[in-house]
Formats: C-alpha cells, sequence, structure tokens
C-alpha cells in the first residue's frame, strides 16, 4: 500500500511539483525532457493503437494515429495538472522544491526564514495570495491593449457627414526607416470630378499588401471630397476594435480581482501582526 501511495503522489503530486521547479530553474532539460516524453508517449499511443486495430480489424494507419493523439493528450493533460499543482502550492505557501523533495511543510513557508528548502520568490505562509507585481502587470497590459482598442475605434468611426467610394490607386511607396516598425506607408491617388486627391495610410491595412500601381477602394466624405481614407484599413480597424477592447477589458477584469485579492491579502497580513 505504501508503494501505491508514493507512486500516486509522484504522479499527481510531488511529479508535477518536481516538473515546475526544474522548469522554474531555467534548465533546458525541461524542454528536452517535454519534447522525449511526447515523442514516448506518441510512441505507446501509436502502438498500443495498432494492437487495438488488428485486433478489432481495423484500419491499422489509422488506429495507430487516434493512439498516437490520446498519448499526446495525457500529456497535455497531465502538464494542465501540473499548473493545478502549483496553484494549490502557492495558495498552502509550499515551495515546489519543497514538495518534490518530500519536506511537509516547507521550513522556509512556515517559518518565513529564508532556509534552504524554499524557492527563491515563492509565497511564503501568510503573505497576501496575489503579488502586486501580477497586478502591475495586468494593469499595463489593460493600458497596453485598451490604447490598441481606442486607436482602433478612432480608425473605424464612420464619417460624420454622407460619405462615398472610389478606386485609387497607390503611387508611391515610403519605405520603414530602421527606427520605424511596420511595412511602410503608401500615398494612394483618387479622383472626384476630375480633381484628383492624395492621401497616406499604412502598406498592409488588414490581410492586403499594397503594391506600386494596385488599385484600392477609397471612401471619402461627399461635401469635402479631399479627407478620404482607404476602406480596406476601415474594414481591418473594425475587427482589430473587437479583440483589443475584448482583450483590455479582460486584463481589466483580471486586475480588478487581482487588485481586490491583494488589498484583502494585505490587509489580512496586518491584521495578524497588528493581534
Amino acid at each position: 500500500m505504501r508503494r501505491i501511495r508514493g507512486v500516486l503522489s509522484w504522479a499527481f503530486v510531488r511529479g508535477p511539483a518536481a516538473a515546475y521547479a526544474l522548469a522554474d530553474s531555467g534548465s533546458s532539460l525541461f524542454g528536452i525532457g517535454v519534447l522525449l516524453a511526447m515523442a514516448l508517449v506518441a510512441g505507446l499511443g501509436a502502438g498500443v493503437g495498432a494492437l487495438v486495430g488488428l485486433v478489432a480489424d481495423r484500419p491499422v494507419g489509422d488506429a495507430a494515429f487516434v493512439g498516437g493523439m490520446v498519448g499526446i493528450g495525457a500529456l497535455m493533460a497531465w502538464l494542465v495538472l501540473v499548473l493545478v499543482v502549483v496553484g494549490i502550492l502557492w495558495v498552502r505557501g509550499v515551495s515546489p522544491s519543497a514538495t518534490a523533495a518530500g519536506k511537509h511543510p516547507a521550513g522556509r513557508h512556515a517559518t518565513g526564514s529564508t532556509g534552504s528548502t524554499g524557492s527563491s520568490g515563492w509565497r511564503r505562509r501568510g503573505e497576501p495570495l496575489v503579488p502586486g507585481s501580477l497586478v502591475v502587470f495586468l494593469v499595463l497590459m489593460t493600458v497596453a491593449f485598451g490604447s490598441l482598442g481606442l486607436h482602433a475605434r478612432s480608425v473605424a468611426k464612420p464619417a460624420d457627414q454622407p460619405t462615398a467610394t472610389t478606386t485609387g490607386t497607390v503611387v508611391k511607396i515610403h519605405e520603414p526607416s530602421l527606427l520605424d516598425k511596420g511595412s511602410g506607408t503608401v500615398d494612394v491617388r483618387y479622383s472626384v470630378g476630375g480633381v484628383e486627391y492624395t492621401f497616406n495610410t499604412g502598406r498592409d491595412p488588414g490581410e492586403h499588401f499594397l503594391a506600386l500601381g494596385e488599385e484600392v477602394p477609397v471612401e471619402y466624405v461627399i461635401a469635402d471630397p479631399a479627407k478620404g481614407r482607404a476602406v480596406w484599413r476601415v474594414e481591418s480597424a473594425r475587427d482589430d476594435q473587437t479583440f483589443w477592447l475584448a482583450l483590455g477589458g479582460g486584463c481589466g477584469v483580471f486586475a480588478l480581482l487581482s487588485g481586490a485579492g491583494y488589498l484583502v491579502g494585505r490587509l489580512r497580513s496586518s491584521g495578524r501582526r497588528g493581534g
């Protein structure tokens, strides 16, 4: 019975903790081990699938493929288990390295000292569950993604006056400088009522990459034809604003939740110290 418990412990607790500790150490052995494990479980799964296909009189190739996918899926599920175990250890204030070594409780986390059983940067017992660095990170991501979403929303905003569409032509390409990001810009020329107008826009609006002489659909204000813009850029911005604003909103929600958790943890810690 003790042996069975030891095997189960390594499979579902100590093993995941040891895997995380190895990955956290920055060793290349973790990545190599994952690749080897994927090859191993895929091979074993394919072999078992092939045997099942022979016994059940099914196509061996299809059965082997399914078996290999099942093996890889099992490994992916175990890697997810690693994250679950690490989350539980974080809440308990026990380091993965101490858990992998079979030390309960970890001295550093139980006593708040910096003993050899601890892991640098790991949460101690009594500290807030949510680190302040996570709150700052989520706030920064909210600002970054929200800014991108607001910019896309500004580009996709419909004109205040009636518009019409025509066809323009790329007449000049401006290559990006060494410090510029992106693919550069282009000048698009279009004609309304015999008068030619030109505007500058990005070279890669949406799924298009503009080349010299390429025709581009242009939207312009009827009352002021000089106000023109690429239709493709507007359509791309409409898709981008949904994506970036949703991503920024999600980060904002997590930032609020993590901030609340951090404040509650700080209040509880200060209350325990005051008591």
